[in-house]
């Protein structure tokens, strides 16, 4: 069962700002979350950024919304991903390798965060199913769906995004079984061997690495979700063990990250 969640929010005194704030209270009204929002005169500088919570939330003058973490103000950007989303049809990214998706096959990405795979996923034609715990990720996601909708020419990809809210496991139970599983699932900061981005920073203020149990829990309810010809695809850093130090039937790596996968031994 999910916990209630505070998300202290923060919005600037302008109208694209106070629609937007009217907006995430409809987002996340079905949710277990107090919303606490205050707005703001002063001018949102650096130092101010510095002096608030990890984990607020920013709507600025123009209505963009950001979570703060660590003096920085982040957003999905999926605009950022272009170059990417335009190239996936090539698939010569280690991520599509990895899945091996047709245009015709479903995905659900269990572990969501910013959605920059899942975009890149439904990229090559594939209907992709996000699924987030985090209240927080979950109003940035639907935020961002939104925001990229309202441009033509990301209509059509948008349209092949789907985003919940829920404990990854009991969703799972739930949904159709799909071709193809891929789990991103947040590991300890010391598995990296190079320098993190500012969302990756961001991610690990707000979820913690799961434990062998929670990883073993999860592994097997995507297993059970796929169908026959299924995948479960998990990335790691290249160093990092197995998910629930269970052995894949496959891995793909370079020297930063690996993708073990998982056939359905059923």
């Amino acid at each position: 069962m999910l916990s209630h969640q505070s998300i202290q929010l923060y919005y600037v005194d302008t109208l694209p700002s106070e629609q937007r704030l009217a907006n995430v209270e409809t987002i996340l009204a079905p949710l277990s979350v107090n919303l606490q929002p205050q707005k703001i005169t002063s001018k949102v500088t650096q130092k101010w950024l510095k002096s608030v919570d990890d984990n607020s939330v920013l709507i600025d003058e123009v209505g963009d919304v950001f979570v703060i973490a660590a003096g920085m103000k982040v957003s999905p950007n999926w605009q950022s991903l272009q170059q990417r989303v335009v190239k996936a049809g090539k698939k010569t990214e280690m991520l599509l390798k990895a899945m091996q998706l047709q245009a015709s096959m479903t995905v659900i990405d269990a572990t969501a965060g910013f959605g920059h795979d899942s975009l890149i996923l439904a990229s090559t034609g594939a209907s992709v199913t996000l699924l987030e715990q985090q209240p927080l990720m979950f109003l940035l996601l639907q935020l961002e769906q939104q925001k990229m909708a309202q441009h033509r020419n990301w209509q059509k990809l948008m349209s092949r995004l789907t985003i919940y809210h829920g404990d990854a496991i009991e969703l799972l139970a739930r949904l159709p079984k799909v071709d193809r599983v891929y789990l991103d699932p947040m590991f300890p900061a010391d598995s990296y061997k190079s320098a993190v981005n500012k969302h990756m920073q961001m991610l690990h203020t707000v979820t913690t690495p799961p434990s062998i149990a929670q990883s073993q829990q999860l592994l097997s309810a995507a297993l059970a979700q796929i169908t026959p010809q299924g995948v479960v695809v998990v990335k790691r850093p290249k160093s990092a063990p197995f998910l629930a130090n269970q052995s894949p039937n496959l891995s793909l790596s370079n020297e930063i990250v690996r993708f073990d996968n998982y056939l359905n031994s059923v």
